[in-house]
């Protein structure tokens, strides 16, 4: 997504468009190297299910556990693949280390990677001053691209609307966050106190915040159901309230189906990539050590209901 300031039907000048954003799972080889084929296939398979722009490396594409030659790895091949598709793309960068976020950027830059999605050092909560060292100085070292914001409890500090109005007066380039929480309160306080921000919202939540203005839909689920995915959106941009929380009903029910088995609480990339080999059983599922995800037998439960669910729409 470049640059884009437009004012929208409610008045406000937005700083980046509005869109569905989509998470890129990174299938692993038995020897845990990038298991190219399968990346190659996922990302033609995920371009043309109507997703606006799609990211590698937030915490469900294992963006914490990259060595820096594995992350470049990943990031030439998603460069290349996306290329000619027409699909916006979006790298995510997860870094105790400034420096390294800064370093890291710079080399998708170089490939010409212009959108970039960052979270802040999660080793200690980051003071008013900290968080601002740190937008500057990320954002500040790329002017000529846009950045978005992954808003999560493991940073030590969910950020609220009042502290994203003190970024943006700052840090023209912040032109967007990603939001995982159903919080009524902090949905209000991002839509009203940083409205020109695009915020993200699971399909939890994007019902509840499309009723405040303008904002766009983090598809955790487009790749298995893609025609609901964009209908949601469509939705919830237009205005229609009662139907997009009707849509947003049927979602938490096929959450509920297809992951409600299983009582453990696992790393993100469990719950996303299982999504994934719903559609295409050879997907591979397994994580970058020590994490684990479903097992066999739980995946083919939650297979069973997909199937199903798929037979009964």
């Amino acid at each position: 997504m470049t640059q884009t300031l437009s004012t929208n039907k409610h008045g406000v000048t937005m700083r980046t468009k509005q869109g569905m954003l989509g998470a890129v799972d990174i299938p692993w080889s038995e020897d845990l190297t990038l298991d190219e084929v399968s990346f190659r296939t996922l990302l033609g398979r995920l371009s043309t299910m109507g997703a606006h722009q799609l990211y590698v490396m937030g915490t469900a594409g294992e963006g914490y556990a990259m060595t820096d030659d594995r992350f470049k790895r990943v990031v030439d091949v998603f460069v290349d693949a996306m290329r000619g598709t027409g699909v916006d793309t979006q790298v995510g960068v997860i870094s105790l280390a400034t420096e390294e976020v800064i370093d890291r950027i710079g080399y998708a830059h170089d490939l010409g990677v212009r959108s970039f999605q960052i979270s802040l050092p999660s080793w200690g909560a980051a003071t008013d001053a900290e968080m601002m060292t740190f937008f500057n100085m990320v954002c500040g070292a790329y002017p000529d691209s846009e950045f978005l914001h992954y808003n999560l409890v493991r940073a030590k500090r969910i950020l609220d609307g009042d502290d994203y109005r003190m970024i943006l007066d700052e840090v023209p380039n912040l032109v967007a966050a990603k939001q995982n929480t159903s919080d009524m309160s902090l949905i209000r306080s991002w839509m009203q106190k940083a409205p020109e921000m695009q915020h993200f919202m699971l399909q939890a939540a994007y019902a509840y915040g499309s009723q405040f203005g303008e904002c766009s839909l983090l598809c955790s689920m487009h790749c298995v159901y893609p025609e609901l995915t964009r209908e949601y959106f469509a939705a919830g941009s237009s205005g229609d309230i009662a139907r997009t929380l009707k849509i947003a009903e049927q979602f938490n029910r096929h959450r509920e189906g297809i992951f409600g088995h299983v009582n453990r609480t696992m790393i993100d990339g469990a719950y996303d990539k299982l999504l994934v080999w719903l559609t295409d059983q050879s997907f591979p599922r397994r994580l970058l050590p020590p994490y684990e995800g479903f097992t066999d037998a739980e995946a083919a439960v939650s297979l069973e209901y997909y199937r199903r669910s798929l037979a009964s729409a």
